[in-house]
Parts: C-alpha cells; sequence; structure tokens
C-alpha cells in the first residue's frame, strides 16, 4: 500500500512538473504602463502638489524659528559686555521665547508626522485603484494570451530578483491596449 502511495504522489509531482512546462512566461513593464495612463500622471501631479504644499510649510515654519532665535542671540551678543544683573534680567526675558522655540520645533514634528500620514493616505487612495485596474487588465490580457505566468520587468530587475532574462513575450503592449492607453 505505501508503494503505491509513493507511486501515485511521484506521477503526480512528475505531471505537475510537465504542466509547468507546458505553460508560457510572458512579461510587463509596469512602470511603462503606468506613464502611460493619464489618470496615474494626474495621480502623481496630486501627490506632488501635496508634498510641496508640505514642504513649504516646513519650510516657512522653520524659517520662524530661525528669526526668533537669531533675535535671541543678538540680544544675547548685546549684554555680553554688560553687568551681570543685566544679563540675568535678559535670560529671564528669553526664558518664554525659549520655550516658545521648543514648543514650536514640537509642533513642527507634529506637523511633518501627520504631513506624511496624510500623504501616504492620499497615495493609497490615489493609486491603489490604478494598480487593481492595471493588475486585472494584466489578467485579462494573460487569459486572453493563454500565458502561465507573466513576470513585471520594472520590479525584477530593480529589486535584483531576475540578473538575467532573454525571451518570453513583452505583454506590456497588449495591456496598454486593453487599459485603452498609448
Amino acid at each position: 500500500m505505501k508503494q503505491l502511495t509513493l507511486i501515485a504522489f511521484f506521477s503526480l509531482f512528475l505531471l505537475g512538473i510537465g504542466n509547468m512546462h507546458g505553460q508560457s512566461v510572458a512579461h510587463v513593464n509596469s512602470n511603462a504602463i503606468l506613464e502611460a495612463m493619464p489618470e496615474y500622471k494626474t495621480a502623481q501631479t496630486r501627490l506632488e502638489t501635496e508634498a510641496n504644499r508640505h514642504k513649504t510649510e516646513v519650510e516657512r515654519r522653520q524659517a520662524e524659528m530661525q528669526n526668533i532665535l537669531n533675535d535671541a542671540q543678538k540680544q544675547m551678543e548685546a549684554v555680553q559686555n554688560k553687568s551681570e544683573a543685566e544679563q540675568r534680567a535678559l535670560m529671564q526675558k528669553l526664558q518664554p521665547v525659549q520655550e516658545d522655540l521648543q514648543k514650536k520645533q514640537e509642533e513642527l514634528m507634529q506637523y511633518q508626522q501627520t504631513a506624511a500620514t496624510e500623504l501616504n493616505k492620499l497615495e493609497s487612495d490615489l493609486v491603489k485603484p490604478i494598480y487593481s485596474r492595471v493588475e486585472t487588465a494584466i489578467q485579462a490580457v494573460g487569459d486572453a494570451q493563454k500565458v502561465g505566468y507573466i513576470m513585471d520587468t520594472a520590479v525584477m530587475v530593480s529589486s535584483g530578483a531576475v540578473l538575467y532574462f532573454k525571451g518570453g513575450k513583452d505583454l506590456t503592449e497588449e495591456v496598454k491596449k486593453q487599459l485603452g492607453v498609448k
């Protein structure tokens, strides 16, 4: 009985290998597909606009903090040659400024974290439906072409997962047609 089970297992295994060799391999370049899609370009533009808006706000806040710091340093330099009492009076006067700077620094860090979270969510909201649409088109083309495996050269080559490939059918243009883009 054990021999029969072992023979059945090896038969199925060999049958599986034979079927795998019968399936063709193709590839697409997802970057080329995405760059041809107007909605992807629109999403990228929107993301860049939001990123630049946040960058501008961070730079504005940093400049404001730098101006406060520069002003405090000028005041400290002005009293260096003054009496100890005048220096202590200035330090007491600058204590709220130091606290304000510390508060502004914490607010800036919080803003940067919130901005990064918002940008990640916006990217997901804008790009996820596009990726889903591309994936559906790739599957449809693969089914129509009776392809067993479709690899993404944009990901494989950049990640180093594949060091060399030759052959296989490039379905990039067919996927673009499926999506209605050129």
